[in-house]
């Protein structure tokens, strides 16, 4: 176990062979990510990064001021080196496409370490659920920019219903901006 800090950023747990959830917002929440092809972009680039990173990449959504992921690093303190290279590279890329050289878009990223199975299914529920609680979306199935359509695709409907009721999201994500 190795902790990260910074006097301008939370501390960071490393643990290996855990699975982390991470939430990342864009500079004063703005809607950075306007378009599909913004959206498309992050995609890419995650996917890519995740197996240039040898990331368990398990569950994600990427909306338009912010995104969440949840993944087990191939090592723990490489998490930092992960995010700090997903949020550069698409930052120059969105800054490519908008013409907006120099433009912050990433604040800065929190991440949680899973204690347990709960934790783990209660977050997969949650970043799939992210479109319908921000309002883009009446069901999951129909926000493209999360893995919700690989787990209908392989498992079913009735396979995320099931996990959905048994690991239902917590009251206390009705507290969290994101």
């Amino acid at each position: 176990m190795k902790w990260s800090t910074s006097p301008h950023r939370p501390p960071h747990l490393y643990v290996d062979d855990a699975w982390y959830f991470i939430t990342a917002s864009t500079v004063n929440a703005t809607k950075i990510l306007s378009t599909d092809t913004h959206l498309d972009l992050w995609v890419e680039t995650s996917k890519e990064l995740a197996l240039q990173f040898k990331i368990k990449l398990v569950s994600w959504v990427i909306l338009p001021n912010h995104y969440h992921i949840l993944f087990m690093p191939a090592r723990a303190d490489e998490i930092g080196s992960f995010m700090k290279r997903l949020n550069g590279s698409t930052s120059r890329k969105l800054n490519l496409i908008d013409n907006q050289l120099g433009r912050s878009v990433w604040y800065s990223y929190y991440d949680t370490c899973m204690r347990n199975e709960h934790d783990f299914w209660t977050r997969f529920n949650y970043i799939h659920c992210n479109p319908v609680k921000h309002g883009y979306v009446d069901d999951p199935e129909e926000w493209r920019f999360s893995s919700y359509s690989f787990y209908l695709r392989d498992d079913g409907n009735q396979w995320l219903a099931d996990y959905e009721k048994e690991f239902p999201i917590y009251d206390l994500f009705d507290d969290d901006k994101f």
